[in-house]
């Protein structure tokens, strides 16, 4: 059985029972990041006007994923179905995920701050939009979180500061995101993320979405007494990505809870739908009262509408969080051949607290980018006795 020995720093102890519980929410901590399609640089001009057109593939309605940062009316123009009205801040372009010990954060990156018109004016409209997180351990989504930053271009002075402000959190408890038709709700047919209200009616059928709300319009812990849980921002170094954070701790969620995601949804809207009662979208509408981009017959949509309908100025980036497999430093910490030994817990402790160690290494022990943070000292010692590196 190890023992400390008194050679253990006094600073070293002191630091290791007070070291903060929350890791500093100007320090994101990114580890997954992913790209979407982009329609800002599918311009063409033909007449004298600038058209915008969506990328084959890139909006399928059937697997609830859109590509819609354009108003509702499409044309064909020239041979290509195309819109007149694009507002590059709707315009998704990539997003990025990660966590620390207490707090996930989340980054949407658009591809401008305007509207833009086909007599080619740009017009400054800011990050004016609803940009949504959902997340949940369901790949259908059911029992998912939805959590939502609202006009972060104006929620707080300076925008680049986080604030509590326009951030709102609900969850799923019914079941329901993914949809209510199949048997987990005692009906016929299908169901799930990849089936649509058009393939089986009863999807729809009673659906409230995100049903409970767990956090107020103002970042604040529905019930908890004032606690701040939400925050959002316009990034400090890019004025087209909004940074959101959740203390995830709040909520009763787990590292381990994040490490194995298999339903992860960033967006974009600043038409339809943006509300957490709609759920997924291609079971609160039919292809029809959806509309789409994507060109059908005789100038129509796919879908036989003409462009856009209840789906419109919204975007989408449906991804899967890879999970994150920590991979810890040596325990042998002073690197001395010799191990468990006692030394390697008194040199780790004292590093942490900022005394030499010419042979010890560093003190990111899980290292996930963070440090110093509880999570190394809390892992050291789980590796130490024979548990997971986490």
């Amino acid at each position: 059985m190890l023992r400390l020995q008194p050679t253990l720093s006094t600073a070293a102890l002191t630091l290791f029972a007070g070291m903060a519980l929350a890791q500093p929410l100007n320090a994101p901590v990114y580890t997954n990041e992913y790209t979407d399609f982009v329609t800002g640089d599918n311009n063409f001009n033909f007449g004298g006007f600038r058209f915008y057109t969506v990328d084959a593939t890139a909006d399928s309605y059937q697997n609830d994923v859109y590509e819609r940062p354009i108003a509702r009316a499409f044309n064909l123009i020239n041979g290509s179905y195309a819109s007149e009205e694009y507002h590059s801040y709707v315009d998704v372009t990539g997003a990025r995920f990660g966590f620390d010990n207490r707090y996930a954060y989340f980054a949407i990156d658009v591809f401008g701050r305007d509207k833009r018109t086909k007599d080619g004016v740009n017009a400054f409209e800011g990050l004016k939009a609803k940009y949504i997180v959902r997340f949940g351990a369901d790949a259908d989504g059911r029992n998912s979180y939805y959590i939502a930053a609202d006009e972060p271009g104006f929620a707080g002075t300076p925008t680049t500061v986080f604030t509590n402000a326009k951030t709102e959190g609900y969850r799923d408890t019914d079941m329901d995101v993914g949809g209510r038709g199949g048997p987990i709700h005692g009906q016929p047919g299908p169901s799930g993320a990849s089936v649509t209200k058009t393939q089986n009616l009863l999807e729809e059928f009673g659906n409230n979405g995100y049903d409970q709300q767990i956090i107020l319009s103002d970042g604040l812990l529905n019930g908890g007494q004032s606690q701040p849980v939400l925050w959002q921002r316009v990034s400090a170094t890019d004025n087209t990505v909004v940074e959101i954070v959740l203390d995830y701790t709040a909520l009763g969620l787990t590292q381990a809870y994040f490490q194995n995601l298999q339903f992860l949804d960033f967006a974009a809207v600043a038409g339809g739908p943006a509300g957490p009662a709609t759920g997924l979208w291609n079971d609160a509408y039919t292809a029809n009262e959806a509309g789409s981009p994507n060109v059908g017959i005789g100038g129509d949509s796919e879908f036989q509408t003409q462009g856009l309908v209840a789906i419109y100025l919204a975007d989408n980036l449906r991804a899967l969080s890879a999970p994150q497999v920590p991979v810890c430093d040596p325990i042998d910490f002073n690197n001395n051949g010799v191990f468990p030994e006692d030394q390697d817990v008194i040199d780790f402790l004292n590093v942490i607290a900022g005394l030499p160690c010419a042979t010890c290494g560093d003190i990111d022990f899980n290292n996930n980018g963070v440090f110093p943070e509880d999570q190394d000292v809390i892992t050291f010692f789980e590796v130490l006795a024979g548990g997971p590196c986490r």
